[in-house]
């Protein structure tokens, strides 16, 4: 499968194909019992608001409305930004972005990466159906350590581990 334009990702110093990365949904950051291999995913600064602008500004509305109704703002920084979008953030909120990118935005810019490299997940013909397991990640980000700017790219570095953890759902199996 073809890398998106401008988009690389290296495990171990090797080229990995973008279609086959993901993220640990569970226990994100955590030990690993799987070996564990350095990553570095970079990311042309142009093309991050392209990948992320619905789920980031999802992210942003969801921040608004939870900072209205309490008290205290869990990212008070971006409150006083005047939570504004990538594009803006890009221009003068560096640091705040990539804090964002690591905790609350790496899973759904992995996704967005892997649907632009033509990776469709498979549908399940039944409940609990094994072979419809999304199982792409044949790299997974166990972890992003750094988030870094760099002559127009942004840069990615942390550790993952090959293979996945899949989940089946096998309750309320049908015959």
């Amino acid at each position: 499968m073809a890398q998106v334009s401008g988009i690389r990702c290296e495990v171990g110093r090797q080229l990995h194909p973008l279609a086959f990365l993901g993220c640990r949904e569970l226990n994100y950051g955590q030990r690993s019992a799987l070996p564990l291999h350095p990553f570095r995913l970079s990311v042309p600064e142009a093309a991050l608001a392209g990948l992320l602008d619905a789920s980031f500004n999802s992210f942003l509305q969801t921040c608004r409305e939870d900072d209205l109704q309490y008290e205290e703002s869990d990212l008070p920084e971006l409150k006083e930004a005047g939570y504004p979008d990538i594009t803006a953030m890009l221009a003068g909120h560096r640091p705040l972005l990539a804090g964002m990118l690591v905790d609350f935005m790496i899973g759904d810019l992995l996704a967005a990466i892997g649907r632009a490299s033509g990776y469709r997940p498979p549908r399940a013909r039944h409940w609990g159906d094994v072979e419809a397991a999304d199982d792409r990640a044949y790299f997974t980000v166990n972890e992003v350590q750094q988030v870094s700017f760099d002559y127009g790219q942004v840069l990615f570095d942390g550790q993952g581990y090959y293979g996945v953890y899949v989940i089946w759902l096998t309750h309320g199996r049908r015959a």
